[in-house]
């Protein structure tokens, strides 16, 4: 006996969810743990926030490293990048893409803590770029002792 495959609506509602996310245009997002994301194009995220410090992670295709630029101060970073048109020969034409086209993306992060920018990392790396951001002394988590 054939029955309804339990996975068709699981994958409906993923794919639904996802591609409902905005890919271009303007974002503005914020989470219950203080962070704010506002921006424009098609960049997802994820940020790891650690004890002392702060991870980002933003997924890039299509983008060349020379074309992000990485600023940081106080508690908020910016991510900002330009994706180039995809190279085809002139036998060849696009039939089906999808990440966007010479698009300008951006990310503008409030972070749940100030961070030293001056001794921030990056690194870019097969089309995703990793953020390392040490938190400021004030904000790092401490134990406090009880008298």
């Amino acid at each position: 006996m054939f029955g309804r495959d339990p996975f068709d609506s699981l994958f409906d509602r993923m794919f639904k969810e996802f591609f409902s996310m905005p890919m271009s245009g303007t974002l503005s997002m914020q989470s219950s743990f203080g962070i704010q994301i506002s921006g424009q194009g098609f960049m997802p995220l994820s940020i790891i926030e650690g004890d002392d410090h702060i991870k980002i992670i933003a997924w890039l295709p299509g983008v060349n490293k020379e074309d992000i630029i990485v600023n940081a101060v106080g508690d908020t970073v910016e991510i900002r990048a330009k994706r180039s048109p995809l190279m085809v020969t002139e036998s060849e034409r696009i039939i089906y893409s999808e990440i966007p086209e010479e698009e300008e993306i951006y990310r503008n992060i409030k972070l749940p803590a100030v961070v030293k920018e001056e001794n921030a990392t990056a690194k870019y790396e097969n089309g995703v770029l990793y953020i390392t951001l040490p938190k400021a002394e004030t904000s790092k988590k401490r134990g406090i002792n009880i008298e």
